[in-house]
């Protein structure tokens, strides 16, 4: 499956995306308050694939039901929801949000090597490898000024969960990163699919392998989460998963995965912007040196594509 070059649309997408994805990470911590990460991880998933089995269905859409789709669905619902959802909230509970958006800019590195090895039409060259290297540039510049904030807001008691950085709650969250990247290689592998009926697909995949585990460990019918907490929850299964997801799965299909991996720059961008609006968390100076890097890494790494569409 070719990759289309990307025009003013798919960018506007792209930070349109980037944005939604921004705010999940404030949503988790405030429902860390009354829910277990799986409680949170399950219930995201059941609520955004009840929503789009209903949007499929009205559109009058098929979700494919071959063997092959279904062990691609289960992989991608694997990788693309179950493990990394999981594993975001187990580590933000020791981890503050800030730092997490930052942590999951580890993506584009993985999907690099990834796209590299799995895929003939995404291999990189210099202009590529250039631009993650000031994308991730910006990052580490934004590291320190996000570990700043997330280590005040701890001190001050105003991180859901969190009680400083530690090392095994990062490394699950960047844990999560790697399977964001390989789901997003795997999607491709769907051609011809409607993204509605790939993210339905994957998202009903991930419900059926959480559940038992939600249903033994955290029985529905015993929690008791007040209403921040179930706002948060619903937000995240609208906005950041079933609508997010499918805007995702289009972008990776028509434009690739490396092309989507550009997201994982300016998430943690709306991150902080979100923890400005609503935490009155003011941005400092790294913050605009970082956005800037980061801008002009993807335009550096994406230079060719845009140029093959823009005029």
């Amino acid at each position: 499956m070719s990759v289309i070059p990307a025009s003013r649309t798919d960018l506007l997408e792209l930070i349109a995306v980037s944005a939604i994805w921004g705010s999940s990470f404030l949503c988790i911590a405030i429902a860390l308050d009354d829910l277990a990460p799986l409680e949170i991880a399950a219930w995201r998933l059941t609520l955004a694939a009840v929503l789009l089995l209903a949007v499929v269905r009205w559109r009058g859409l098929v979700i494919p039901l071959d063997a092959r789709s279904l062990w691609l669905f289960l992989a991608i619902g694997a990788l693309n929801g179950a493990i990394p959802f999981t594993l975001i909230g187990w580590g933000q509970q020791s981890v503050a949000s800030s730092t997490t958006a930052i942590l999951i800019a580890t993506s584009p590195f993985a999907t690099l090597a990834l796209s590299h090895l799995m895929s003939d039409d995404e291999r990189f060259g210099w202009g590529r490898l250039v631009g993650l290297l000031l994308g991730f540039g910006g990052i580490l510049v934004l590291f320190s000024d996000g570990l700043g904030v997330g280590q005040a807001g701890n001190e001050a008691g105003g991180e859901a969960g969190g009680e400083g950085s530690s090392l095994p709650g990062m490394l699950a969250i960047v844990a999560a990163a790697c399977c964001y990247a390989l789901s997003a290689i795997l999607i491709r592998r769907l051609p011809g699919v409607p993204s509605l009926s790939v993210v339905a697909g994957t998202l009903c995949a991930a419900t059926l392998l959480l559940l038992p585990f939600l249903l033994v460990r955290h029985p529905p019918w015993q929690a008791t989460p007040d209403a921040p907490a179930a706002l948060a929850v619903l937000f995240l299964a609208v906005g950041p998963t079933a609508v997010a997801y499918v805007m995702r799965t289009r972008i990776v299909q028509r434009n690739g995965a490396v092309f989507m991996s550009s997201a994982g720059y300016l998430i943690p961008l709306f991150a902080v912007l979100w923890g400005w609006l609503f935490l009155d968390e003011r941005p400092s100076a790294r913050v605009w040196i970082a956005l800037s890097l980061v801008v002009a890494g993807i335009v550096v790494g994406q230079w060719r594509s845009y140029t093959g569409r823009l005029p």
